[in-house]
């Protein structure tokens, strides 16, 4: 269990780019982090996992994926998120076949979550926001390697973007392109080494 609070000051930033989590097989993964910001302070937190040391066979293999992200700003929430990933119990009085995490997440193998909120970011919420606009949406038989979206989580403060992917090198190709707004505001080596 991994509980992590983060406090950034008036004017300040956090940058959390982590590689994504991979569990291994039957592994129980609890991560809650909160972040308490100033006014005018920003942060951009990127929390992603994907489906397993698939190498070695173990794609969802694990047993519990929990990760939750709350944003505070001047004391007020303006943004919970939280991932809950397990194996479903079989129950004798549910007709319904039990699902495994693959079948249920298939047939994506990466999911990240990013939080952009602050001054820094606005430039990047105007490119995603462009962005997301351009989107139709349409059924299709076969899946797209990769689905977005954004939700905004305050007014033009900050939004959510949710990505799902095949391959996890999709997502990070993805997310390097559709963030390269922040480069100015963390350094082009320390972008160039989350996304590439």
């Amino acid at each position: 269990m991994q509980n992590i609070s983060f406090t950034i000051a008036a004017e300040g930033s956090l940058f959390l780019l982590p590689d994504p989590v991979t569990c291994f097989q039957s592994a129980s993964y609890h991560q809650t982090q909160t972040f308490q910001l100033s006014q005018d302070a920003s942060i951009v937190v990127l929390d992603w996992l994907t489906s397993g040391r698939m190498s070695i066979g173990e794609e969802w293999a694990f047993s519990r994926y929990y990760s939750s992200n709350e944003v505070w700003v001047e004391g007020k929430r303006v943004a919970k998120d939280v991932m809950l990933l397990d194996e479903e119990q079989a129950d004798s009085m549910n007709k319904v076949p039990v699902r495994t995490l693959s079948d249920r997440l298939a047939p994506y193998s990466c999911y990240a979550m990013v939080i952009l909120y602050g001054p820094l970011v606005k430039t990047t919420l105007m490119h995603l926001s462009a962005l997301y606009d351009q989107i139709s949406i349409f059924r299709t038989k076969v899946p797209r390697d990769m689905v977005w979206s954004l939700s905004p989580i305050s007014v033009h403060s900050g939004a959510i973007v949710r990505v799902a992917g095949k391959e996890t090198e999709t997502v990070r190709r993805w997310l390097g392109q559709s963030l390269q707004g922040l480069q100015d505001a963390i350094g082009r080596e320390v972008y160039q080494k989350a996304f590439q």
